[in-house]
C-alpha cells in the first residue's frame, strides 16, 4: 500500500496542448514567448497567434508543470530549479519494478522513491501495483513480489497520481532514467494521465562522467565502483534508497561544490551514450530517449515559426526519431543547417506502421518540408495489365498507371504474374502483338479479369452468364476446370479480393479495422476494448463504405500496395468475405483477441 505524504487528488484529462507545450518547451531548453509557443503548439500562423495565446494561457496556468517565468514567457517548472545549487535543491530518487516485457500496460508493479534536501532524506513513498492478471514466477523469484502482495494494492491510476504528487516541484533522478520512464510514461499513456517530464538527472550518465573506469553501466557496477557494499535488491524502495546513496556519493565528486542543478545535469549529459555529439544533437537525442513512446506514428521537425523542416514515419518513434541526432551514417550532416533550426519536434502515433507511411505522405504532399528527399521507388513487375476489349493485350506491368488498361495485382512475385499472365492467354484466347486482330469479346475480357484477380469460381460465374456463343463458353469452362494452380494476387490490390487489416489503433486499447479496395484504404473504423457484437456491426458499416477513386490518390496507392506486398504472409491481413459469414467474423474477432493479448 502507499506510504508517504500527500493526498492524491482527482486527475484531469490530459490536454494535448499541455502536453505538446511541455514537448516544445523540453525540445526548445528555453523560456518560449507565449505567442511563440501558442504558434508552435497550435500550429497558426502570426496574424492569429494572439488569440492562440489567449486559449493556452488558461490551460497552462492549470498545470504544476508549467510556469511563468517573466512577462509573456512560459518554461517548465523543473527549470527554476535550474539555478538552484545542489545542496538546497529537491531531489526526488525513484525505482520502478515490473512484471517484464517493454510493450502495452500493466508492466509496473511497484515504485519507490526517496525525497532528498541538502543529502537528507526528508520523505519517502511506496506502493505496490494491483494488477489484472498473475504475476509471472520468473518475476516473483526475481523480485520475491507474489500474486497474494498485489491483491489489495491500488490500481496503477492511483499509484500514477499519488507519486505525482510526491514528486511534484524537485527533479527526477533513476538510473537508467529513460527506461523507468518509459515504464512510468507508458503507464500514463494507457490510463489517459499526464507524462512525467523527461529533464531529471540519470546516475548511470553522471557516474559515467564521475567515474568513467567503472566495470559496466548497472547499478551494480556504479555501486561498486563507489564503494559502497549495498547492493540492488529488486525492490523499487530498497534500490531507490542505493541510488540515492551512489547518486549523493556522485555530488561529492563533482568539481564545482556549489554546483547548480542546471550544472548538474550538463554534468550527466557529458556521460550519455551521445557525449561525444554536438551539444544540439545530444540534446534532442536524450530528449527522445526519455519523451517519445516506443510506438508507430509520424514525427516533424519545426523551427522557430513553426514551419516543417521535416516529416517521417515510424514503428518507433522513441528509436527513430533518435537515431537522427546519433546516426554515424549522416542523417544530419547530409541536411546541412537543419540541426541549428529545429526547435520542436510534434509527433503523432497512428496504432499502424500502413497508417503511419499513408500520414507521412499527406503530411509531405500537404506541408512541402524543404529537407525531404524524394524516394526512389524499387520498379517490380508484379501486376497484370489487361488492354481494352478492342486491344486486349496482356502484359506485366512494374506498377499502376491511369489509362484505359485494367491492373490486377500485386502478385507475390515476378514469375507468378507471368505464369498468370500465359495461363490466361490462352484460357480466354487474348491476342499477342502478332496477332492481326487484337480485339476480343468484352465477356471474354472480363472473365480473364476475374480469372486473374479472383480465381477460378469467380471466372466461371462470369464466363457462364455470357448471353450467347454457348459452344465457345463450354470450351472456355473447360479450359478453367483442367487448369492445375491458380496463381491469384496479393488480396486487398486492384482486380483482386478486398483485403481486411486489424492492427493496434493510434491510442492504447484500440483496435483498427481497415477496408482496403483497389490499393485503397475505403474506409477505418476503431474500436477500444471491443465486444465481438461491437465487431459485426462494425464490418458492417466498413461493408457499406463507397469505394475511392484513384484517380486522385496514385501516391497513396503505390504506398499502400508495397505495405500489401511486405506483409502478405503476416495475420494482419484477412481475405474480405461479402457475406460477413460467421467464420470471417469468427477470425476477424480472434485475431483482435491476440492483438489485446500482446498490448496487455
Amino acid at each position: 500500500m502507499p506510504v508517504g505524504n500527500g493526498d492524491p487528488t482527482k486527475p484531469d484529462t490530459r490536454s494535448p496542448l499541455v502536453e505538446t507545450s511541455i514537448e516544445t518547451l523540453s525540445t526548445v531548453g528555453r523560456p518560449m514567448p507565449i505567442d511563440q509557443l501558442a504558434r508552435t503548439v497550435m500550429h497558426v500562423g502570426a496574424d492569429a497567434a494572439h488569440v492562440a495565446a489567449r486559449a493556452l494561457t488558461p490551460l497552462l496556468e492549470q498545470d504544476v508543470r508549467l510556469t511563468r517565468v517573466e512577462a509573456g514567457h512560459w518554461a517548465l517548472a523543473s527549470w527554476t530549479h535550474g539555478t538552484v545549487f545542489v545542496d538546497e535543491a529537491e531531489f526526488v530518487v525513484f525505482d520502478v519494478e515490473t512484471n517484464g516485457g517493454r510493450g502495452g500496460r500493466h508492466r509496473v508493479i511497484e515504485i519507490g522513491a526517496l525525497r532528498l534536501i541538502g543529502g537528507k532524506v526528508i520523505d519517502h513513498y511506496s506502493s505496490l501495483v494491483r494488477l489484472p492478471r498473475r504475476v509471472s514466477r520468473f518475476v516473483t523469484r526475481y523480485t520475491g513480489i507474489t500474486n497474494e502482495m498485489l491483491t489489495d494494492a491500488p490500481p496503477i491510476e492511483t499509484v500514477l497520481e499519488d507519486f505525482r504528487v510526491f514528486q511534484a516541484s524537485s527533479t527526477l533522478v533513476a538510473h537508467n532514467l529513460p527506461a523507468d520512464l518509459a515504464y512510468l510514461n507508458n503507464e500514463a499513456l494507457w490510463a489517459d494521465r499526464p507524462l512525467f517530464p523527461g529533464d531529471g538527472i540519470d546516475t548511470m550518465e553522471l557516474s559515467a562522467t564521475l567515474m568513467p573506469k567503472r566495470e559496466g553501466n548497472s547499478l551494480a557496477a556504479a555501486l561498486a565502483a563507489a564503494g559502497i557494499q549495498d547492493a540492488p535488491s529488486h525492490r523499487a524502495l530498497e534500490d531507490a534508497r542505493v541510488t540515492a546513496e551512489l547518486f549523493l556519493f556522485l555530488l561529492q565528486r563533482l568539481p564545482d561544490k556549489k554546483a547548480s542543478v542546471a550544472t548538474l545535469r550538463t554534468t550527466a549529459a557529458n556521460g550519455g551514450p551521445e557525449g561525444r555529439l554536438p551539444r544540439r544533437s545530444r540534446e534532442l537525442a536524450r530528449w527522445a530517449s526519455r519523451s517519445l513512446p516506443p510506438a508507430p506514428g509520424v514525427y516533424m521537425f519545426r523551427d522557430s515559426d513553426a514551419q516543417t523542416l521535416y516529416v517521417g514515419k515510424t514503428v518507433s518513434l522513441q528509436k527513430r526519431v533518435r537515431s537522427h541526432f546519433t546516426d554515424s551514417t549522416g542523417f544530419i550532416r547530409r541536411r546541412d543547417g537543419m540541426l541549428d533550426r529545429i526547435t520542436s519536434i510534434d509527433w503523432e502515433p497512428t496504432g499502424s506502421e500502413l497508417r503511419a507511411l499513408v500520414r507521412e505522405a499527406e503530411l509531405i504532399e500537404t506541408l512541402a518540408p524543404e529537407y525531404n528527399i524524394q524516394r526512389q521507388r524499387r520498379p517490380g513487375r508484379r501486376f497484370i495489365c489487361l488492354g481494352p476489349a478492342n486491344a486486349a493485350l496482356i502484359n506485366t506491368a512494374s506498377e499502376v498507371r491511369e489509362g484505359t488498361e485494367t491492373y490486377v495485382g500485386p502478385f507475390p512475385t515476378t514469375r507468378d504474374a507471368l505464369l498468370a499472365a500465359n495461363t490466361a492467354r490462352r484460357i480466354f484466347g487474348l491476342p499477342t502483338r502478332k496477332s492481326p486482330d487484337q480485339s476480343v469479346a468484352g465477356w471474354r475480357r472480363d472473365g480473364a479479369i476475374a480469372f486473374l484477380g479472383k480465381g477460378r469460381k469467380a471466372a466461371q460465374a462470369v464466363i457462364s452468364q455470357a448471353p450467347s456463343h454457348a459452344d465457345q463458353r463450354r470450351d472456355i469452362l473447360r479450359r478453367i476446370r483442367r487448369v492445375r494452380i491458380v496463381r491469384t494476387p496479393i488480396r486487398g490490390g486492384p482486380g483482386a479480393n478486398p483485403a481486411l487489416v486489424v492492427t493496434s489503433g493510434a491510442v492504447p486499447g484500440a483496435v483498427e479495422l481497415a477496408r482496403i479496395d483497389d490499393g485503397l484504404i475505403t474506409a477505418i473504423a476503431s474500436l477500444t476494448h471491443p465486444k465481438k457484437r461491437e465487431l459485426r456491426e462494425t464490418l458492417r458499416n466498413l461493408q457499406e463504405a463507397p469505394m475511392r477513386s484513384s484517380s486522385t490518390t496514385t501516391n497513396e496507392q503505390h504506398i499502400v500496395l508495397s505495405w500489401l506486398h511486405a506483409h502478405m504472409d503476416t495475420p494482419e491481413i484477412l481475405a474480405w468475405d461479402n457475406t460477413l459469414s460467421k467464420d470471417f467474423v469468427d477470425l476477424a474477432w480472434q485475431r483482435l483477441l491476440t492483438i489485446a493479448a500482446t498490448e496487455s
